[in-house]
């Protein structure tokens, strides 16, 4: 239960965005220039390295202290506030109640979390991702190897569900919302996202008209059998009136 209260207690420290404060000092929302991604990465791009370098420091500093308090108010628990808490502040980070649950991808956090837990693991997972970057692979592939290094390490040589679940899940999230399109592209609308969207609507409508096109046609059959009994009695009303003429002659 305690590790529970730790994961709420980073969600709410997790809810402050750094890169949409320092945006608001410039006079600009990071959420509807460059990229739209509340972080470090498009904060250099539209703020330049000033505002960015406040970004990072500010998204390591909330999952710093973060930690140090759950860690205070369960001294029981050993390092793992430090994990569940970075979970916490990473759920806020990239899911803010404040703004519709959209945030950044959170990949400061991240790295902050798995090296006040596990240092050594947190390190070497960070230098490959910086090797990734030199490698000029970009930084969406950089922030999925850095959880897959640092899980594998995990799983290796300090194995233990209940830490091994959290960095998996954190993992899983950070590749997925790193992976995914942006939803601006140079402040504009991603016209990727659109697409998607409309091709999941599009393939919503189609499923709605092969479920109504069976309906469709059994009403046509209905109809076409009520219609058979009234030609059929038509007929023999023509050929009993016939053989009426015939006996009358």
């Amino acid at each position: 239960m305690d590790l529970l209260y730790c994961v709420g207690i980073g969600y709410l420290f997790g809810n402050f965005i750094t890169a949409e404060m320092v945006g608001r000092i410039h006079n600009k929302s990071l959420f509807e220039h460059g990229s739209g991604n509340p972080g470090m990465t498009n904060t250099l791009h539209v703020l330049g390295k000033g505002p960015a370098a406040l970004v990072l420091g500010g998204d390591i500093l909330k999952t710093i202290l973060a930690v140090v308090l759950c860690r205070w108010l369960f001294p029981s628990q050993g390092a793992m506030p430090a994990l569940y808490a970075g979970a916490g502040v990473m759920l806020g980070h990239c899911f803010p109640f404040w703004h519709h649950f959209e945030g950044g991808k959170g990949v400061a956090v991240l790295c902050s979390a798995y090296i006040l837990f596990a240092p050594i693991y947190g390190i070497i997972a960070l230098a490959c991702g910086g090797i990734t970057l030199l490698l000029k692979k970009g930084v969406k592939v950089a922030a999925a190897v850095i959880p897959t290094v640092f899980c594998v390490l995990i799983a290796l040589f300090q194995f233990s569900w209940v830490s091994l679940i959290p960095s998996l899940l954190m993992g899983g999230l950070e590749a997925y919302l790193n992976l995914r399109p942006n939803k601006l592209i140079d402040g504009k609308v991603n016209e990727a996202t659109l697409s998607s969207s409309k091709s999941a609507f599009t393939s919503q409508k189609d499923l709605e008209t092969k479920t109504e096109a069976p309906v469709c046609a059994e009403t046509e059959i209905l109809e076409i059998k009520t219609e058979e009994p009234s030609t059929l009695q038509k007929q023999i009303e023509k050929a009993q009136t016939s053989k009426n003429r015939q006996a009358a002659h």
